[in-house]
């Protein structure tokens, strides 16, 4: 693995400084801005814009205990469930106590949640979950609102300036840990700065079919593992069991997610004979963990030799689920499924990484002045599978813990920052296509069921590519992206080698 990705001159770089850079634009990267002490200079960079994250896109909702009939000990007891035996559980009890402050602060800050005509929060249940425990905002929208919101109160904020559209390319350390990144905004340039937030979402584009937008491909994961911080759990990969079955797998659109609150609220999974062929594969039935109901589906498909199964809505009326899940009900009606009526056609996609950076309970990393939150940092919350809508609250309660131990242990900022860069000779070329060979590779060896076999050819074949893409010299930001989701595509099938036994969203069918 380089250790730069940069390979141009670096002495007249222009320069900027802050006191916290936070690397992301999603709930997590906002949340733990706006958790700096004001007095702080914060810059936040982001490649896209507020609702280019995977956080915006986010539907069910945010699973927390405020329901008076809930118990912590039944959230945790689910979540460590669901996991299949690789949770933390400290780290699990300080999400599910932590959890219900934060939400509180959401509906403070005007997070527009949605509430039932007596003026409660409405409160649904997803797959994994003994009770209902998830709020919801904008029906089946609850990612876009909430974002949008953080997004306004942190523009708002004097001490905190958002770059939108500007790629970090490199971390720069030096012998006292952080020191800076090296970023492209349609120029290269060094922000000097000792406290450094990643939260740089997911790596759902390295698949061929994913709910995650184009940008999710490890970046943020890979420029620490670059810059020495230590990688866990890679192989973990959740696939969501519902994405909307329209058109083919095999290209770069980007999976239409079926929240699975719709199964919360009655929907029931059929096969091409009408039959609910979850009863009897789990107690939960539809409503088992998500690895779980994602190979029943794969299952169903290959005995009928189908692309598809079904979703049966029709226990809902119109005016409910319109109501519920206005996204959901309008991208149906927009491919011609008339629902509820009508069944909707769905398959699995992947959804979310488990793995990632590794942190401690208040996100650091072992490399000084960096920390990571959200779906890049692993915190040892969700093992080897995670528990429906978990990730928001993950993001709020380790966002702000990682901003609060800044605040408790800032590291001052320091001129005089050394860049280095690549000393590579070669050059990229056809980078769409590299991409996409890259994509099809992981697709088939480290897909929702695996097997040894598979593995194996799938770690060999990146082993070569890997091996050729050290040597390239890279010179813009495609291909960055091409070497990054090498990279990812590595630590993937390497932790899926390395992993022997078969456990949770890591499912070895031989």
């Amino acid at each position: 693995m380089k250790r730069y990705l940069y390979s141009g001159e670096t002495e007249n770089l222009k320069r900027e400084q802050c006191d916290v850079l936070v690397i992301g634009s999603g709930i997590a990267g906002l949340y733990s801005a706006l958790h700096i002490n004001p007095e702080h200079k914060v810059m936040i960079v982001t490649k896209t814009k507020v609702d280019g994250s995977n956080s915006w896109l986010a539907q069910g909702g945010i699973a927390s205990v405020i329901a008076p009939d809930d118990f912590f000990d039944s959230h945790i007891e689910d979540t460590l469930v669901a996991g299949a035996g690789l949770c933390d559980r400290k780290a699990v009890e300080v999400l599910v106590d932590e959890g219900p402050k934060n939400i509180q602060e959401l509906i403070a800050d005007n997070v527009p949640f949605d509430h039932n005509p007596e003026g409660d929060l409405e409160i649904t249940r997803e797959g994994g979950h003994s009770h209902r425990r998830i709020v919801h905002a904008g029906g089946d929208a609850t990612g876009r609102e909430t974002t949008k919101r953080l997004g306004e109160i942190a523009m708002s904020k004097k001490n905190i300036e958002v770059k939108f559209e500007t790629y970090m390319v490199d971390i720069l350390t030096d012998e006292k840990g952080v020191c800076g990144a090296l970023v492209n905004d349609g120029e290269y340039k060094i922000i000097e700065c000792r406290n450094m937030i990643l939260a740089t979402g997911g790596i759902g584009h390295i698949y061929l079919s994913s709910t995650n937008p184009a940008g999710a491909i490890g970046d943020g994961i890979c420029s620490a593992a670059r810059a020495g911080a230590e990688i866990f759990g890679m192989e973990l990969v959740q696939f969501h069991p519902t994405t909307l079955a329209i058109g083919s797998m095999e290209n770069s659109e980007r999976a239409f997610l079926i929240s699975e609150a719709v199964r919360g609220e009655g929907g029931i999974l059929r096969n091409q004979r009408g039959e609910a062929f979850m009863q009897g594969k789990h107690p939960r039935a539809d409503l088992a963990p998500r690895d779980i109901v994602t190979r029943a589906i794969l299952s169903e498909m290959k005995k009928e030799h189908l692309d598809n199964v079904w979703l049966d809505v029709s226990s809902m009326d119109e005016e409910f689920f319109k109501h519920r899940f206005p996204t959901i009900y309008q991208k149906c009606h927009d491919e011609g499924i008339d629902v509820p009526r009508e069944y909707i056609p769905i398959r699995p996609s992947q959804h979310y990484q488990m793995g990632g950076i590794q942190t401690d309970l208040d996100g650091k990393t072992n490399v000084e002045g960096l920390y990571a939150a959200g779906e890049c940092a692993w915190t040892g919350i969700h093992g080897a599978n995670r528990l429906a809508s978990n990730s928001m609250l993950e993001c709020l309660v380790f966002g702000r813990r990682a901003a609060e131990y800044i605040n408790g242990h800032f590291r001052t900022s320091e001129g005089g920052v050394k860049a280095g860069r690549d000393e590579s000779t070669g050059k990229c070329s056809e980078i769409d296509n590299k991409q996409l060979e890259v994509r099809k590779i992981v697709s088939e060896y480290a897909n929702a069921v695996r097997t040894r076999k598979g593995l194996a050819e799938g770690k060999k074949l990146m082993d070569e590519i890997s091996e050729k893409a050290d040597k390239l010299k890279l010179v813009n930001p495609e291909d960055y992206d091409y070497y990054n989701m090498v990279c990812t595509a590595k630590m993937i099938l390497d932790g899926a080698n390395e992993r022997k036994e078969s456990i949770g969203a890591h499912y070895i069918e031989d």
